[in-house]
Order: C-alpha cells, then structure tokens, then sequence
C-alpha cells in the first residue's frame, strides 16, 4: 500500500512537472511575442517623447527654419492701477508706501499706470507681497529682453547696473553713491553699429554719461520714471 501510495504521487509530480514545463515554455513564447510587437508600436513615440524631454528650457525662434536658443533676460513692472483720470491714479499713489517709490506713468492713450517697482523678475514676488500685505492691489507686467541681441543685451546690462545704484541709495543707511566707476564701466561697453532700436540705446548711454558724480535719494524717482520710459519704447 505504501509503495502503490509512493508511485503514486511520484506519478502525480512527475506529470505536474511536465505540465508546469509545457506552461512556462508557452508563457516565455507569449511574452516574447507581446514584447516584440510592444517595441516595434512603440519605440518611435518613446524616442519623441526623450526629445521633447530634452528640450532646452529656453525660447526658440523657428522663424528662420532652424532652431535658435533665445536667451531671456525678465523685467517686472509692479503696477498697481491703470485708470483713465490721472486724479483716480494719484489716489493710488498716495496710498503706496514712500519706500517703493512709485510713480505715475502717462501712456500713449492718455492713460495712466500706477508703478510701484521695476526690477528682475525674481525680486518681483518680494514687492508683490510687501504691496499685498499693506492692502494694495498688483499686477505684475513682465518685459523680456533677448540677450542674444547685441542692442538688448547692453540696455539689459545697464538696467541691472542701473537699478542697483537706485536700490542701494535707496537703503535708509545710504547718503549717497559715486557714479563714477558705473558711468566709466557704460562708456566702456562695446560699440554698436546696426541693430533695431539702436537709438534707444545711444539715448541710454548718453542720460547714464550725463549722471551727476554723486546722487542720493532726490533723484530716484524720476530715474525710475526715465528706465520705464527706455523699456517701454525697446517693448514698442
């Protein structure tokens, strides 16, 4: 009885053995069937997909029919009201905090923006937030500089240099700021030929040679008001 018992499941196993082979061996031909037809549906929208991946995090200009990297430089105006009566403007502005510096601004409709800040576009959310938490209402204007443009990239420059002088003399702790090394280091800056708005830039360059040797806190409002004026007209 034992031995017939033995024989048995030895019997048992064996075909179970088999059949375990038979289904492992069917199963490997299914998936390797599966897996060449998935490759051969699928390999060319994987291999778009890498290239949208890796995609420059940057704009191109396809205008040309080959691609060109533009290199963005992003100004902010903080406005904080655009209104048709220059009186509905000043009610604004006075409401804004001296420190911002804000001004008014006429455009060419004959309307009239409230600015309180023109800066980078990464030291835009501090302002926003100040402005926010004093009870003022923003909007953020953005204005992008290609830096791949000679005329663009220096108007960036001085913008940058520019904007630092005024934010510094601005600090409480601040009396005053020489402006010489800035007006040498602009004089400096490589001349330029040709280019669209090339004017703007020559005006630029000709207000920063004509600063003062030293400036304080009086003029910054009205220099604001004059680089909103050479970034409106390079947006125009």
């Amino acid at each position: 009885m034992k031995y017939t018992k033995y024989q048995y499941k030895k019997k048992n196993k064996g075909i179970k053995l088999l059949t375990s082979l038979l289904m492992t061996t069917l199963a490997a031909i299914a998936i390797g069937i599966f897996a060449a037809w998935f490759l051969l549906k699928f390999i060319p929208n994987i291999d778009a997909l890498g290239k949208i991946n890796n995609k420059p995090q940057s704009e191109e200009n396809n205008n040309s029919g080959s691609t060109e990297v533009v290199d963005l430089e992003n100004f902010a105006l903080i406005q904080c009201g655009y209104f048709s009566k220059e009186e509905n403007a000043k009610q604004i502005l006075n409401k804004i905090d001296s420190e911002f510096n804000p001004f008014i601004a006429e455009d060419s409709e004959g309307k009239y923006r409230v600015i309180a800040g023109i800066t980078t576009e990464e030291n835009s959310y501090e302002i926003v937030e100040k402005l926010k938490a004093s009870g003022v209402e923003t909007a953020k204007i953005k204005i992008n500089l290609n830096k791949n443009d000679e005329v663009q990239n220096q108007i960036t420059a001085i913008t940058n240099g520019y904007l630092e002088i005024l934010n510094t003399v601005n600090e409480e702790e601040v009396k005053e700021i020489n402006t010489s090394d800035f007006k040498s280091w602009v004089n400096e800056l490589k001349e330029i030929t040709e280019g669209d708005k090339l004017e703007v830039l020559g005006e630029y360059k000709a207000h920063i040679s004509e600063l003062p040797e030293v400036v304080d806190k009086t003029i910054t409002v009205s220099e604001l008001e004059y680089i909103y004026s050479i970034l409106n007209k390079i947006q125009s």
